[in-house]
């Protein structure tokens, strides 16, 4: 049964559907669902992610922890842990580079290890691959479900990797660096909208009645009860439109309390904006172009701008943690010498690939492209320092 069949016919049984319960079910179910199985990334998939466009951005945050690692004044044995790691190209960026500088740091070479956090078949063989080399029984979805010790792998940099199917299977006794590069955007969002008649309403999705196509449609709810509730959003127009994510929220929280236990930090890297939006965002990428995100269910990406106050809040909820930021992706690739980076990779390179990198570079740091786009934030104990880039950033 395709995904479009199983909606149909679960609306007409049980009735209209959140967009964030359709957006979970597309994106993560295990058979049809985008992530799991259709996910495409690259020049020529659906969208393109900053590591995927040029290894200096891994570089940057590989050299960025090890700043934060020496500030925080941790261990030689250097952890981290990716949720949504793709295909891996950012991970193994980072690695090398932490496994190349790393002994100018600490005098001798570090002890690397990662965990991965991963629901996609087709990207844990592609890590596993990149990461450890080809391997002879790759490791499956199900059995890092079944057994979140199932395996460890070694490979680059004598690195040892780890995979898990949820955040909750990862142990959290240790400091760790925690990355989401464009991982927030893809979980679920509810929509609203402020009405004269009825206050809050909440945007559903609805079949057509003789044809299988879905529309969107509105209704009171249990969750637009609690948005009336809200007094922060009491004076908003009649029209307003917003977006909420609970799953960020948890995720976030979920980083700051394993931070507040064990240290480390966590860098979080996506687009939105550090205020309310009164826009929705919710939205579906094909082969690079925008397209309806009702259609062709399962085999389009699904995205919604990340709300990094709403992030800062849930953070403020957890004791003893910090956040710093964000600052746009510009702002942090900049201080962290990117340019200086490129101009190097500039005047090594063949004539005819010289344009690839001034491209790489107006991609990542315009403010017509990812640059102002493009958030960071971080996460710290409060205890600790505050880290490289956000002096004056911090709440």
């Amino acid at each position: 049964m395709s995904l479009l069949s199983h909606f149909c016919r679960r609306i007409r049984l049980t009735g209209p559907i959140s967009v964030g319960e359709l957006m979970q079910d597309v994106i993560m179910d295990p058979k049809h669902g985008y992530y799991p199985q259709a996910a495409r990334i690259g020049h020529k998939g659906d969208f393109i992610t900053a590591p995927e466009l040029t290894p200096v951005f891994g570089e940057i945050i590989g050299a960025w922890s090890l700043l934060y690692w020496q500030q925080a004044k941790l261990s030689t044995n250097v952890h981290f842990a990716e949720l949504g790691p793709g295909r891996g190209t950012l991970m193994r960026d980072i690695i090398d580079t932490v496994g190349i500088i790393g002994p100018a740091f600490f005098g001798k070479a570090p002890k690397l290890s990662a965990s991965l956090v991963e629901i996609s078949e087709q990207f844990i063989a592609e890590q596993e691959k990149l990461l450890c080399g080809n391997v002879k029984n790759p490791i499956t979805p199900q059995q890092i479900f079944d057994n979140p010790n199932y395996l460890t792998r070694t490979g680059l940099h004598k690195a040892r990797f780890k995979w898990y199917s949820m955040l909750d299977h990862m142990p959290d006794d240790r400091p760790t660096l925690y990355v989401m590069n464009e991982f927030l955007d893809a979980l679920p969002v509810n929509q609203f909208q402020k009405t004269e008649e009825k206050g809050w309403v909440e945007i559903m999705v609805d079949v057509e009645k003789d044809e299988n196509k879905l529309f969107y449609t509105t209704y009171k709810t249990g969750r637009s009860i609690k948005v009336d509730q809200d007094t922060d959003l009491a004076e908003l127009p009649v029209g307003t439109q917003i977006e909420h994510s609970p799953m960020s929220g948890k995720v976030v929280t979920a980083l700051a309390e394993r931070i507040a236990k064990s240290g480390g930090a966590a860098l979080i890297i996506d687009y939105g904006e550090d205020q309310m939006s009164t826009e929705l965002t919710f939205r579906a990428f094909k082969d690079h172009q925008q397209v309806n995100p009702l259609e062709d269910l399962g085999l389009c990406d699904l995205t919604a701008d990340v709300n990094f106050r709403d992030l800062k809040k849930s953070i403020a909820d957890v004791d003893g943690v910090k956040a710093h930021g964000p600052i746009t992706q510009s702002s942090f690739l900049t201080l962290m010498g990117i340019g200086e980076r490129f101009r190097q990779l500039y005047s090594r390179v063949p004539e005819e690939k010289q344009d690839s990198i001034i491209h790489a570079h107006n991609f990542l740091c315009s403010p017509e492209e990812m640059g102002d786009r493009f958030k960071v934030l971080c996460v710290t104990r409060e205890s600790d320092p505050v880290p490289f880039c956000f002096e004056g950033a911090s709440t």
